[in-house]
Order: structure tokens, then C-alpha cells, then sequence
């Protein structure tokens, strides 16, 4: 099994049943569970049930970019390697950065095997909502604005990998 940062400095409280990550909580949750949620909520709201995901997606970005900015000082090219490092390390897929351009407001971020897009099977729109959402909330804390990305490629139509862009947008 491969080293993870992330898994290596979890701390487990019993007591609480909470576990943490530098103090954060986090939880575990198969994607399948997140994908019947988003299925189910699709059913009543439509296409708003993607936006009410990535405004989940946007508000972790968002404070996470901060947070761990914050704690460990980083630059922020540095935060966006890390986020995305973190990104994999919980299992969200492979993350790149294809291209980062900060006085541009330009960011890309390619995703490779995406469990929200594997899970939820065919479509012909991008599902990745929860991860459109945190490339959103890490560009808004990064450039001062606020951004929104667009998932322009998704494994669920078919693409052999989700691609996210912030261009100028913001």
C-alpha cells in the first residue's frame, strides 16, 4: 500500500466517533451513498440538485484552501498542489494541474477515474458537481473573487477524464 499523507495523520477519537484531519473532521462514505443522494435529489429538483451539490463542494474548497493555507503556510501554487494531493489521498480520483495562470484567473485541474462520475454511471452532462464545486471554492480563495468552474469534459459522457476550468470568469 502506497504512503498517505492524509490516512497517516488521521486521528480517531472514540469517544466522539469523530475523525480528524489537523483538527478538521472528516468522514468516510462510499461514493455509491453520495451518488444515490444526488440520484434521489435529481428527482425532485431537476438540474438545481447539481448546483445544491457544488455549493457543497464550493463551501469545503472554499475553507479548506484557507485553512490549510493558513496551518501550513503555503504559497499559493503550494495549496493548490496540496488540495490536489488531498484530493486523491480521500479517494476522489487523480488530480492534475493542467494549467494555472493567477493574474489571469485562470485554472485548470484534469480528474482521472472520478468515483462520482464511475458511480453514477452515463449521462450527457458532467456529474462531478462536489468536485466542480471545490475547484470553484479553492479558485475563489485564491484569486479574491468570486469563480465558479465549469466541468467541460466528465467521464460520464464518455470523456477518459473530467476536466475543470476557471478562465477569467471570476
Amino acid at each position: 500500500m502506497g504512503k498517505n499523507s492524509i490516512i497517516d495523520n488521521l486521528f480517531y477519537d472514540n469517544k466522539k466517533g469523530s475523525l480528524l484531519y489537523k483538527g478538521t473532521r472528516y468522514l468516510l462514505i462510499r461514493p455509491e451513498t453520495i451518488i444515490g443522494f444526488l440520484k434521489a435529489v435529481e428527482e425532485s429538483l431537476k438540474d438545481e440538485a447539481g448546483e445544491k451539490f457544488y455549493l457543497g463542494g464550493f463551501r469545503g474548497g472554499f475553507f479548506s484552501t484557507k485553512r490549510y493555507k493558513e496551518i501550513h503556510n503555503f504559497s499559493d501554487k503550494e495549496i493548490i498542489e496540496f488540495m490536489m494531493k488531498m484530493g486523491a489521498e480521500i479517494g476522489w480520483g487523480k488530480f492534475s494541474l493542467m494549467r494555472y495562470e493567477p493574474k489571469e484567473n485562470i485554472l485548470e485541474v484534469s480528474v482521472e477515474n472520478s468515483p462520482f462520475a464511475i458511480f453514477y454511471g452515463r449521462s450527457d452532462k458532467g456529474v462531478c458537481h462536489l468536485i466542480r464545486g471545490v475547484i470553484s471554492g479553492m479558485a475563489t480563495a485564491l484569486f479574491g473573487k468570486d469563480c465558479q468552474a465549469e466541468e467541460i469534459s466528465c467521464i460520464a459522457k464518455g470523456d477518459n477524464r473530467c476536466v475543470f476550468v476557471v478562465r477569467k470568469n471570476c
